[in-house]
């Protein structure tokens, strides 16, 4: 039995690490969640495949690259789609979701406060807006109220963690207001029992004051 360390560091973005974290949950498969701060990164960096995290360990070995580990363990348990087409739309709403994150990533850092107001407000208005409205039409075009086929997949969960878990806990649901399949789906995946029961058990050890 494959033993799941996932290491990411230990800050309230979730980031590239939360997919995955999604995917084992909603599988309802035992992983060891390794957060750890910034200041012992010097010294871990030099042990990882490419500098940089999440890491997955298996069974010793190490995995590095978000969307590759996404992708592995999805496959390995059963929500990367029913055949290779599936699989391959699955992956293309996790790049999809990838680009989103690596988007947001910018405002985040930004140190001015004014300055990222500004930027989080462009992001909102222009790059998830656009992508609410795309997403929309392809829930309508698959008509299942799943993006891929017709059951959970990581492409589902891939949407929660970025727009439910991430923009609607800090930027409100009201540019949901016009996707009303989209905001279906976010709550059909948060209340779905293992996704739910991993949330709490998150909330309740991370943030327990409720400030993510």
């Amino acid at each position: 039995m494959a033993v799941y360390k996932l290491h990411y560091f230990d800050n309230p973005r979730r980031g590239h690490a939360e997919l995955s974290r999604l995917i084992l949950s909603q599988a309802g498969v035992q992983f060891e969640d390794v957060r750890f701060p910034h200041s012992e990164w010097p010294n871990m960096k030099p042990t990882t495949p490419f500098g940089q995290v999440p890491i997955l360990e298996v069974n010793g070995q190490m995995l590095a690259q978000s969307n590759a580990i996404a992708r592995y363990l999805a496959r390995q348990h059963g929500l990367a789609g029913k055949d290779e087409w599936e699989q391959a739309q699955t992956d293309m709403y996790i790049e999809n979701i990838n680009d989103l994150l690596n988007a947001v990533a910018v405002p985040f850092v930004e140190k001015d406060p004014a300055k990222q107001k500004e930027m989080y407000g462009k992001f909102m208005t222009e790059t998830i807006a656009f992508h609410v409205v795309a997403v929309e039409k392809q829930l309508k075009k698959n008509n299942t109220g799943y993006l891929v086929g017709d059951r959970l997949t990581a492409a589902d969960l891939a949407y929660y963690a970025l727009f439910s878990d991430f923009i609607e806990v800090k930027f409100g649901g009201a540019f949901l207001k016009d996707a009303p399949l989209l905001k279906s789906l976010l709550v059909r995946v948060r209340t779905s029992p293992n996704v739910k029961k991993w949330i709490d058990f998150r909330n309740s050890k991370y943030y327990p004051d409720g400030n993510e």
